[in-house]
């Protein structure tokens, strides 16, 4: 599993947007890859115009615990489509 090892918000919303690209990821997927607070990131990104939603889905964690977390989907639009913006 890829992780990222980074406080810098740009660096996670990179992160987040190459995750989203592969498939959707949970609030608990992303936090097991190092971004501490996704739903943070998410909104950040949303306000630069990705198209983001959050669908909900019971997840356990190691503990036995069953939560209620988000589902992040990164839809096409012209924002996620330009080039350069967040690819290298």
């Amino acid at each position: 599993m890829e992780t990222i090892n980074t406080t810098s918000t740009y660096e996670q919303q990179i992160f987040i947007l190459r995750c989203l690209e592969e498939r959707p990821h949970s609030t608990h997927e992303l936090r097991a890859k190092g971004i501490y607070y996704p739903p943070a990131r998410v909104k950040e990104l949303r306000e630069q115009g990705y198209s983001i939603d959050t669908f909900y889905r019971d997840e356990t964690d190691s503990t036995g615990l069953t939560h209620r977390v988000g589902v992040y989907v990164l839809h096409q639009n012209e924002v996620s489509q330009k080039e350069g913006k967040f690819h290298e």
